[in-house]
């Protein structure tokens, strides 16, 4: 006997295999094929599109080369995102489903459309309508007019249409092409009763051309200014009225103008005014190519309303090649009157007034503080006396000279006397000017005043076997180091462990290879002065070179700022006596392996006694 239960399962599967022999055939059938709502065309030889709201309110653009244009219902630059994303959205239109009879246009929102699209070709228009949504508004109704039937469409199709010409809009500020960009050789920045005027020659070169004189400009921000220019975005479209009371909008009587030129030809203009209503930073601008009026972030014309010494190149000196072909020489009047001469294979030396090899790192490094050095201000823009700033007779000179017979100058700063109370200025003037600058007195400082500041700091080079005699000192008491016959080191009274007779090459590769860190100063009388005779602390070599027997001697003063000890050793040269920084590590190489081999020395001394 067949349960309730079963009986139910039975009838269920009965009812499942009649409904899928009465149905799957008829799924199984092909679809009703849904007709092509737009003919085929070429997105390049679209001229101009049209959009027309419920029969009244229309917006065209149109294509010239790849640039569009608002011709309704204004004339405007456009940005080509907005016209090329619907015809690409067009072109790969596909229709969602298809009536081939349709009752009254107005049963689909058709009398009239509510969007008739118009793609003008040179051969044939293409028109696309769209009516209602359908009743669960995911779809719109669309047709072609002369063809019969209604399709349906996606309604992310609205999502391209530009329902107020400003959706289309071109946001920049300046409407010029990338052709016309770089074509600006004039900008003119109107603000109250000054005019700034940047003019660019020939070489591409900007100077400052009014006020008057002529000044140098700074390249690299006037590049800057043009790039933000570029990008300068409206952001809200205020009055496209000709007419409009510019009185509310501060532009009747403007705050600022921005003129940008070719020659005479006026490439683009922008009046600024005042700020809206609780928009500080925001200000209202009228592009007069258009006569509109459009809020604008300000920022940027503070930025444009700059002193005209932030548009100067503050440079003392301009950029130049520091090679051998082209820099020969470096005359320099400071502490000493000296000379550095190039070599054509890019050797330094200075020779005048005595020949020493130059220290070329040291060179560069001037080099590079003469050319990157900049005025902290103009203090007067053109001088006939230069006495009262102390540059009739420099306190120090800079000049570098050009190779050739003509040795024409590259550069030249002159440092005057101080500028103000607190000497942290001094006054300035480049050797092409008759302007007087300021500068910071601590750049003057870095650079060399005294031959001895540039000579090679490298003083000892030699071999730790060359060395046969080592005599440390410190204080009153003294010790000698002695090599024996089989190279090996002695001490008089206790011999050496294998440790410290291994570690002694150490210090005296240091030794050998000794390099001042930073010259200090010049003279005999500045020994004390770094406490370098007060601590009677010296290392004496004696070696061996080309059969010869010298001497090197190096004493030791108190510590820098920089952490290196001050020095003064014996200079192969035999110049002045200088002071110099020795660096960190080869002090320690002495103080940790040459100064504690005295300590054992005075112990045994005094037992022997």
């Amino acid at each position: 006997m067949i349960r309730k239960d079963t009986a139910w399962l039975m009838a269920i599967a009965v009812f499942a295999v009649g409904y899928l022999l009465l149905f799957e055939r008829e799924h199984t059938e092909e679809a009703p094929t849904v007709p092509k709502l737009l003919t085929t065309f070429n997105p390049s030889k679209i001229q101009a599109i049209e959009i027309t709201y419920n029969g009244t309110n229309t917006i065209r653009a149109a294509q010239s080369g790849e640039q569009w244009h608002l011709e309704r219902p204004l004339p405007y630059p456009a940005m080509p995102e907005g016209p090329n994303k619907l015809i690409s959205q067009l072109r790969t239109l596909t229709p969602l489903n298809y009536r081939e009879t349709m009752g009254s246009p107005e049963e689909f929102g058709f009398a009239p459309p509510r969007v008739a699209i118009r793609l003008e070709q040179p051969d044939q228009d293409i028109e696309l309508q769209l009516g209602d949504f359908t009743p669960l508004e995911d779809k719109l109704y669309a047709r072609t007019p002369g063809r019969p039937g209604v399709f349906t469409v996606s309604r992310q199709l609205l999502n391209f249409l530009p329902f107020t010409a400003n959706y289309w809009r071109d946001q920049h500020l300046l409407h010029l092409s990338r052709a016309n960009q770089l074509e600006v050789d004039h900008i003119q920045i109107k603000s109250g009763p000054r005019q700034l005027t940047l003019q660019q020659s020939t070489n591409e070169i900007w100077h400052i051309s009014q006020p008057q004189p002529t000044k140098r400009a700074n390249q690299t921000l006037i590049t800057k200014t043009l790039i933000n220019l570029w990008n300068w975005n409206v952001v809200d479209f205020v009055s496209d009225d000709p007419k409009v009371d510019l009185q509310p909008y501060g532009l009747q009587s403007p705050e600022a103008e921005l003129i940008l030129s070719r020659g005479t030809n006026r490439l683009a203009a922008v009046q600024f005014g005042h700020s809206p209503t609780n928009q500080p930073g925001m200000v209202y601008a009228r592009l007069l190519q258009h006569t509109n009026v459009v809020i604008i972030p300000k920022p940027w014309l503070t930025n444009l309303r700059a002193p005209v010494w932030d548009y100067s190149d503050h440079h003392l000196m301009d950029s130049f090649d520091p090679g051998a072909e082209s820099l020969q020489r470096i005359n320099i009047s400071a502490g000493d009157s000296f000379s550095l001469e190039q070599s054509t294979n890019g050797m330094w030396q200075i020779s005048s007034p005595s020949k020493l090899p130059a220290d070329e790192e040291l060179v560069f490094a001037l080099l590079g503080r003469l050319r990157n050095m900049e005025a902290v201000s103009r203090e007067r823009e053109v001088v006939g006396d230069f006495s009262a700033f102390g540059l009739a007779q420099p306190t120090a000179q800079y000049t570098l000279l050009q190779r050739g017979g003509t040795n024409a100058i590259l550069g030249q700063i002159s440092f005057g006397a101080p500028a103000g109370e607190t000497s942290e200025e001094l006054f300035a003037r480049r050797f092409d000017e008759d302007s007087v600058y300021r500068v910071r007195a601590v750049e003057r400082q870095l650079l060399p005043a005294y031959s001895y500041q540039l000579r090679q700091r490298r003083f000892w080079d030699f071999p730790a076997k060359a060395v046969t005699k080592i005599t440390l000192t410190q204080g009153e008491q003294s010790l000698e180091l002695l090599r024996n016959q089989d190279g090996e080191w002695t001490r008089t009274g206790q011999s050496l462990t294998d440790d410290q007779r291994e570690k002694i090459p150490t210090a005296l590769g240091a030794l050998g290879r000794l390099q001042a860190a930073r010259w200090t100063a010049r003279g005999a009388d500045k020994l004390a002065t770094y406490e370098i005779i007060q601590r009677k602390k010296s290392v004496t070599l004696e070696l061996q070179h080309n059969g010869q027997t010298l001497t090197r001697k190096i004493q030791f003063g108190k510590q820098s700022e920089l952490f290196n000890y001050f020095a003064f050793a014996t200079d192969p040269l035999e110049q002045e006596a200088v002071v110099f920084e020795c660096p960190l590590n080869t002090y320690n190489a002495c103080e940790i392996i040459l100064f504690p081999l005295l300590t054992p020395a005075l112990q045994n001394s005094g037992t022997d006694q």
